[in-house]
């Protein structure tokens, strides 16, 4: 799985559906923008989480998964 940056057309356009979704307040421009940012950026991971586990995990009884099975489960 490639990691590539969001682009800042991708995050303006997610910062400005967060200022609509906010009803149009002024003056937290910066903080849609950092929030955006923030949002993009952890997709890659919440697309892990996503992720299902290979057979042989799914016999055993379901358990929280940590990142750390995830990111093995994406490499095999």
């Amino acid at each position: 799985m490639t990691y590539r940056q969001p682009t800042r057309q991708e995050i303006a356009a997610r910062a400005y559906q967060i200022y609509l979704e906010r009803g149009r307040g002024e003056g937290r421009d910066k903080d849609d923008w950092l929030q955006a940012e923030y949002e993009l950026m952890q997709l890659p991971v919440r697309k892990l989480a996503e992720l299902e586990l290979p057979r042989s995990h799914k016999e055993r009884p379901q358990k929280k998964r940590s990142i750390v099975d995830l990111v093995r489960a994406a490499m095999y």
